[in-house]
């Protein structure tokens, strides 16, 4: 409960409270043993073996990461689940094709919202495709579907998923097997269309006579749909955690990488409000859906910044510049995607953790900084200073 998962910079896992106490070493000489005192089991060292993209279940005892195994012959590439609390593993999918999802990413990992089913991206001979693990040890993992681009958003009840495979929105229920889809054909320029928290509603954007709109249509029938606003070429959304609002950013030039308004739309009637207009490349909301963060990008010292607000912007608060790591950068390029797998937020809505090097601001105000990437624990109330917890690539709240 209430841990950080994080992979330092030789690969390996560890999971630690956020006040930096009770670190445990999941996976490399030493794992952590079945009891809280710190106990530890020896391992054999492999050098040529590390760990990426740790992703918690649901209910915070486990964790799902890609294996890489460098060898003299061939790189093996495999998805292991893990006890969160004793490291011990299990091997879900073993790749046939020693091939990427993204930079950096093997594969990418996401926990059905409830229950012990596993989704994810794989690489294989036949092409970007997604599977599903039903949970059950020994059980082969079952194909969803194959294409690229391929974005997917799980349902929170989990008997369901919202796809997104080239130009067309499919609604899967249940997501494996061959059961009827609906499908919006040629809805573009977005990434990961959004299911509502109480699953009767599907987000999407649409062109018509020339223009993108973000639309909003009933699950029960995707050919129903309503248009909340216009929006530019290229757009990302999340919904609230009360499901009253969506979180929108878009793009007038599709050719910059960030998007120039962040708007907080309501999904009834009542006024919209602008939260930013400077060049944002993510956005999160809290948990508790009382503020959310966004990620501020400064041109010009090539750095970026958490910002946190609360949702009438009457309390702004900017926390951290920094330079992300690599992992974190493309988190961060594809944030729709992992905000529902990879949360960056405590489960309480008081804080945030990034991994990265502190930018000149940052140094400037907290002093002597030490070299390479590192993890912090970020303040949400603006209160305290980033908390320092060690040396890390990549690091990511539990759910609970």
């Amino acid at each position: 409960m209430d841990r950080i998962a994080f992979v330092s910079p030789n690969g390996d896992l560890f999971t630690v409270d956020p006040d930096g106490g009770g670190l445990a070493q999941l996976t490399g000489g030493i794992q952590a043993g079945p009891g809280t005192g710190g106990g530890g089991q020896a391992q054999t060292l492999r050098l040529n073996e590390y760990y990426a993209w740790p992703t918690w279940s649901a209910d915070g005892t486990k964790l799902a990461a890609s294996r890489v195994i460098d060898g003299d012959a061939r790189t093996e590439i495999s998805l292991q689940v893990m006890d969160a609390r004793t490291g011990r593993s299990e091997t879900v999918y073993d790749n046939d094709l020693a091939g990427l999802v993204a930079d950096g990413a093997p594969h990418y990992i996401y926990w059905a919202p409830l229950g012990d089913a596993l989704s994810f991206l794989a690489s294989t001979p036949d092409g970007l495709s997604l599977f599903v693990w039903d949970g059950t040890p020994g059980n082969p993992a079952a194909l969803v579907d194959r294409g690229a681009p391929l974005y997917y958003q799980w349902s929170k009840d989990a008997s369901s998923m919202a796809l997104h495979i080239g130009p067309d929105v499919t609604l899967a229920k249940p997501p494996a097997g061959d059961g009827p889809r609906q499908t919006i054909g040629s809805a573009v320029g977005f990434r990961v269309p959004a299911i509502s928290p109480d699953g009767a509603s599907l987000a999407y954007v649409a062109v018509s006579d020339a223009s993108s709109g973000l639309y909003i249509s009933s699950v029960d029938d995707l050919s129903q749909a309503r248009k909340i606003m216009d929006v530019g070429p290229v757009s990302a959304f999340l919904w609230s955690p009360d499901g009253t609002h969506l979180l929108v950013g878009d793009q007038s030039n599709p050719r910059v990488p960030v998007f120039d308004r962040l708007i907080l739309v309501p999904v009834g009637d009542g006024p919209l409000t602008t939260l930013s207009t400077e060049g944002v490349l993510a956005f999160y909301w809290a948990p508790t859906g009382d503020k959310l963060a966004w990620v501020a990008v400064n041109s010009a010292q090539q750095e970026m910044e958490w910002v946190v607000s609360s949702k009438d912007r009457s309390d702004v608060k900017r926390l951290f510049s920094f330079k992300p790591s690599g992992e974190v950068f493309i988190m961060l390029s594809f944030f729709d995607q992992y905000a529902h797998s990879h949360s960056p937020w405590s489960p309480d809505g008081k804080s945030l953790v990034v991994a990265g090097s502190k930018g000149e601001a940052a140094r400037r105000s907290n002093g002597r900084t030490p070299t390479g990437d590192r993890v912090y624990v970020l303040d949400a109330e603006g209160g305290a200073a980033p908390r320092d917890i060690g040396a890390g690539i990549l690091a990511f709240w539990s759910w609970n």
